[in-house]
């Protein structure tokens, strides 16, 4: 019997995920042998960020007019992004076209990924060939972190729809001309396909629909986080049941297992004893199979990568992922929803499992970089795996995420976990409020939290938090003195990922509404998939006053911390990365001394008779790029909705806001690019015609005598933020540059 695992896209690009990997171990030592595992979304994205297939989204784009077919006039507030992607198209398309190919190298190369300007130019060149790919199909968004059409996904109705657009859908024409012709040359028995983020559900159902139409007898399971949150909502769907034959919940590995036997046997109509299954038979009657409590996480066997592309991903050495174990130990937290994915109970292999993993791993595939995918990194484990990992001789490093123990993490603790190799540790820290912490069923203090913080730092570990706005009842004065609290301590806290709550319907938070002061809550009439609701308390901030003091943090964090900083945060959220660079530079110290502190170094430094850096291109626009970036973010952020799921503001929000903006003025500016770090920068007229005069013979003085006595003071001090900007290289500067 012939078994496909399908990981389909979108998911982040640099590094395979830990589902198929698992499903193919436990299938292999349980006796089918037979199995094929593909990343569909590594192989897409390789596809899609190629010389060629970017040479035809660009002739596409300006076969259709390109910038020259918006209205010079006058631009409503549903051209804006368009302006702006086409804008950027326009200036440095070819030239993202021309060395894309040079990027993924780059990303790839243990020697150039590691030169950091280098890096910088190959992270930028490779987001702008997302834009340039995506704008062939708009507005469908693909990016390093997502993938969104204007379809929501909190819809089925709207899903059905999107599988079918062939104009916004890019993964159709892909799937049939680059997938479909792989899977057929397999030809499975069984296909199951991981469906873990929202934005993978329509690219899993378009696979889906082609394969069905390809080989209507083949069964589709599909599986995965998503799953267990829509499945049962998708079952009711007719029409799903003419792409899928089953969802599998919950963990994977015992219904898959018991599937491929019954296939094995010759039946393929009756499911019945498949547990943890939902499925349809042949007359269209829906069954949901008894649920079963998941397998001993000790019998399973370590991961097999084996078939998957290790050598396109975007990464030059590859962080494995490693279930050490499954569930919470503490699983108190009201609003965590992990038993929906994973089912009751916590679950953990042996300290001497993990270990043999990690080893069985390096030896197989010469990893080296592990991230360990557990929930919270349990208290036994802290204490005792730094000595198994150091006992049996490993040379690895590894990151995780971990729950603010009080009682484990001592400064001793702190010491062999970097001894270890640990390098990185994300916590829940969530809030400095401890009203608010006691209202989540944290269970920690916010005082000894910070001593925990300082200890995991001076052992050279980075540390991250993870910090949640909007809680209901909470206010902004709780909001804000964690914001503080995180900045008066920027010195031991290397990155921070805030979000703003939104109420999950299978959380205890929903369940217990009335305990939090949830006095109202607003479903979507057409969003059947809804899981994440907006709502409203008689205390507390209301939702409004919480997307602002969010937009607060975020400001302040790309304000205070180095990692968010100017052309240091463009891909920080690629956890590998930064990894990889943590490892590299063996602490968060080195790494801030050794490489971002030192990014753009000479910037600022204008000399006695400043010169513009060489090589730049320059687009003049009838619009102010900067006013239009401005009012997209503006509106972005303050377009309040659950947007776990969908991303892109719906077609009825974008109608009002033509109705109620009135149209942006033509107001010229020049858009700019640096071919050599790969930066996109907007300056005004009068601002270029300062960088213009900058041609190395002229001095400061000389440069700004062109505008009146009165502004030459501002014009010299605009010069100096040009400069910054590393649009002006200084007299040593212009020596190496030859």
């Amino acid at each position: 019997m012939k078994t496909l695992l399908i990981f389909p896209p979108q998911g982040h690009f640099t590094q395979p995920y830990l589902s198929l990997p698992s499903l193919t171990a436990w299938l292999k030592q349980e006796g089918f042998p037979d199995v094929t595992q593909m990343d569909v979304s590594i192989q897409a994205y390789d596809d899609f960020l190629s010389r060629e297939r970017l040479s035809r989204s660009l002739e596409v784009i300006r076969g259709g007019g390109g910038l020259n077919a918006l209205p010079k006039d006058g631009l409503k507030y549903s051209e804006m992004e368009r302006f702006q992607i086409l804008s950027e198209i326009e200036l440095c398309g070819d030239e993202v076209v021309e060395r894309i190919e040079e990027a993924k190298g780059v990303l790839r190369s243990q020697d150039q990924f590691y030169d950091y300007e280098r890096y910088l130019w190959a992270g930028r060149t490779i987001e702008q060939g997302l834009r340039l790919f995506s704008a062939e199909y708009w507005p469908t968004r693909l990016t390093a972190h997502g993938f969104v059409m204007r379809y929501p996904i909190e819809s089925s109705r709207a899903i059905v729809k999107a599988i079918g657009d062939e104009g916004e859908n890019p993964f159709i024409e892909y799937f049939r001309e680059v997938t479909l012709p792989r899977i057929q040359e397999l030809d499975p028995d069984l296909i199951g396909v991981s469906v873990t983020f929202g934005s993978q559900a329509i690219p899993a159902l378009t696979l889906a629909r082609l394969i069905k139409a390809w080989k209507p007898e083949v069964h589709i399971t599909m599986g995965g986080g998503l799953l267990a949150y829509v499945a049962e909502k998708l079952s009711k769907r007719p029409e799903v049941w003419e792409l899928i034959d089953s969802f599998c919940m919950l963990e994977g590995e015992r219904p898959l297992l018991r599937l491929c036997e019954t296939i094995d046997s010759g039946n393929t109509e009756d499911f019945s004893h498949v547990t943890n299954l939902i499925w349809c038979d042949k007359k269209g009657e829906v069954h949901t199979n008894p649920q079963e409590n998941p397998l001993d996480i000790k019998t399973l066997p370590t991961p097999d990568f084996d078939g998957l592309p290790m050598d396109l991903y975007f990464s030059p050495e590859l962080v494995l992922p490693l279930a050490a174990t499954r569930g919470c130990y503490w699983g108190k937290c009201v609003f965590c929803t992990l038993f929906t994915v994973i089912g009751p109970g916590y679950r953990g292999r042996t300290l001497e499992q993990t270990v043999e993993d990690m080893r069985q791993l390096q030896e197989r595939y010469g990893a080296n970089h592990f991230y360990l995918a557990i929930e919270d990194l349990p208290p036994n484990m802290a204490r005792a795996l730094p000595d198994k990992i150091l006992e049996a001789g490993l040379d690895v490093t590894w990151w995780c995420d971990a729950r603010l123990e009080h009682e484990v993490f001592t400064q001793d603790v702190c010491d062999k976990l970097a001894a270890s190799g640990c390098r990185r540790i994300a916590f829940g820290y969530e809030s400095s409020s401890t009203r608010v912490l006691e209202a989540m069923c944290k269970g920690i203090d916010p005082s000894e939290s910070l001593e925990i913080i300082r200890r995991v730092h001076n052992a050279g570990i980075s540390v991250t938090l993870y910090a949640m706005v909007g809680f209901p009842t909470e206010t902004r004065e709780e909001a804000l003195e964690t914001l503080q609290t995180i900045l008066d301590h920027r010195e031991l806290v290397q990155e921070v990922s805030v979000r703003v709550f939104y109420l999950d319907e299978t959380s205890e938070v929903f369940k217990r509404r009335e305990e939090f002061d949830i006095v109202e809550v607003f479903p979507d009439p057409d969003a059947d998939l809804q899981v994440y609701y907006d709502f409203r308390t008689s205390q507390g901030m209301t939702r409004r006053e919480a997307r602002d003091v969010y937009l607060e943090f975020t400001q302040a964090l790309r304000s205070h911390f180095p990692v968010f900083q100017n052309t240091n945060m463009l891909y920080h959220e690629l956890k590998g990365h930064y990894f990889l660079y943590l490892t590299k530079h063996e602490s968060w110290d080195r790494l801030r001394l050794e490489v971002l502190d030192r990014t753009g170094e000479g910037a600022g430094d204008i000399g006695s008779h400043p010169r513009r850096r060489p090589g730049l291109r320059t687009l003049a626009l009838d619009y102010d790029r900067n006013e239009v970036d401005a009012t997209l973010v503006d509106i972005d952020s303050r377009t309040l909705r659950p947007r776990f799921q969908s991303d892109l503001i719906d077609e009825e929000d974008r109608q009002r806001f033509d109705r109620e903006l009135a149209p942006m003025a033509p107001n010229p500016s020049v858009l700019v690019y640096d071919p050599r770090g790969g930066e996109i920068q907007c300056l005004s007229p009068a601002a270029w015609q300062l960088l213009e005069r900058c041609d190395g013979q002229r001095s400061i003085e000389e440069v700004v005598e062109v505008f009146p006595d009165d502004v030459r003071s501002e014009a010299q001090a605009f010069l100096r933020q040009i400069a910054d900007a590393g649009l002006i290289v200084s007299e040593m500067t212009q020596e190496v540059l030859g």
